[in-house]
């Protein structure tokens, strides 16, 4: 009885052929030499990571240092403002919250140290530095202190 062998595609008949090839002079070299091969392939590899990953790493701006009362010069004034916190619908230049002033107007609110968004819909007299938003449309207050008025 005749059997068909399965059929191999040339590449993979290749690729067989090419593995066979290695294993045998791998397996003919000195301790030493295998050592010395596997080492050098472990450091090459290392430095394709580090080279690709100087290459391919995204640029990251340097965060803004969080504001602090002690360190502001006599250029910034702080500023004081009593109104009612309340959440943008889209938040805006990193505010997610503005003080909506007596006099209709809203100023947005910013802050790294104080957790803003316990205050929504609380009346409170807020102070910090005050800055132009990029657009020059609207003011952001960037929070040092923030009091709960009482309902006196």
């Amino acid at each position: 009885m005749v059997s068909n062998p399965p059929k191999i595609s040339p590449l993979l008949s290749r690729l067989k052929a090419f593995f066979a090839t290695a294993e045998t002079r791998l397996s003919a070299m000195p301790r030493r030499q295998v050592i010395l091969l596997v080492l050098g392939l472990a450091l090459g590899f290392a430095l394709l990571g580090v080279v690709f990953g100087i290459i391919l790493t995204p640029y990251n701006p340097t965060s803004t240092p969080p504001l602090d009362s002690d360190t502001t010069n006599g250029d910034d004034q702080l500023a004081s403002y009593t109104g009612i916190v309340r959440a943008l619908g889209d938040p805006k230049e990193g505010s997610a919250y503005y003080l909506e002033l007596e006099e209709g107007k809203r100023i947005l609110l910013r802050s790294t140290a104080i957790d803003i968004s316990f205050l929504e819909d609380a009346s409170v007299t807020a102070k910090g530095v005050v800055a132009g938003t990029a657009d020059g449309t609207e003011q952001i207050l960037f929070v040092n202190s923030i009091q709960i008025k009482s309902n006196d």
